[in-house]
């Protein structure tokens, strides 16, 4: 027969079991909600970032048919001059150019490829202008390895080309210098040729170099893969120089 105590212990044991077991069964049901949640937000953090690096990728394409059309347009003037030494320097430098866009599937590549890259580009536009353009290119070793966006250069440079040396007669200067600071990589190309000033007949050509896909183009890639708050983006265009300036972390 049992005793009293341990009838009582006997009773409370069947009052708080069930008690005690809805705790457990509650606690259980939270902790898998919360992994679930957990889980649906690992799922959309990479939905988000496949589709930011779609769209990177996509930017980065965007930029590629300017450079063939500006490239070719090149190659042809030196073949209507019969510049054939020339012409086959520039289909060697172009060829660089082919073997870098179709290797490069990348959001971020090394400085130093970039840099190569911009050389190809700079090397058939030297054979076009000739005397005429004088490159002053100052680059620091240390920031060589330094990873940013592909065709960040070429499209600031190609802009200086073709919205500022082919539109006006006389020297072309063009400078590049690029160095690495304590937390972040400063980028400075100028052109001597200023662009032109927005007027009633020029507002699409200076949509184009303003607000145009290439300039806008890398403003938005510079966001997407670094955040607004970490980059430094600035156009200046004065009647002696354009100058642009970036600064991205390193």
């Amino acid at each position: 027969m049992l005793q009293l105590e341990t009838f009582n212990i006997y009773i409370l044991l069947c009052v708080t079991a069930p008690i005690i077991g809805a705790f457990l069964l509650t606690f259980i049901f939270i902790f898998e909600k919360q992994i679930d949640s957990l889980e649906e937000e690992k799922r959309n953090l990479e939905l988000e970032q496949d589709l930011q690096r779609a769209n990177i990728l996509q930017l980065n394409q965007q930029i590629q048919p300017h450079f063939f059309f500006n490239a070719l347009n090149s190659l042809l003037s030196l073949a209507r001059i019969n510049r054939k030494e020339d012409l086959v320097s520039g289909i060697e430098a172009l060829a660089v150019f082919f073997k870098f866009k179709y290797n490069n599937h990348d959001v971020l590549i090394a400085l130093k490829n970039e840099v190569q890259f911009v050389e190809s580009y700079l090397n058939i536009q030297q054979l076009r202008f000739g005397h005429r353009l004088t490159i002053h290119k100052l680059v620091d070793d240390t920031a060589l390895s330094v990873q940013i966006p592909p065709f960040i250069l070429q499209t600031i440079i190609e802009n200086a080309f073709k919205h500022g040396f082919e539109k006006h007669a006389g020297p072309a200067e063009l400078s590049i210098y690029i160095k690495k600071m304590d937390k972040f990589l400063s980028i400075e190309i100028k052109n001597t040729q200023p662009f032109e000033k927005i007027t009633a007949d020029t507002k699409q050509a200076e949509d184009d170099l303003q607000q145009g896909y290439g300039l806008e183009n890398i403003r938005k890639r510079l966001e997407l893969i670094y955040g607004l708050e970490n980059i430094l983006f600035s156009i200046q265009n004065n009647e002696q120089l354009y100058t642009v300036t970036i600064h991205v972390p390193a």
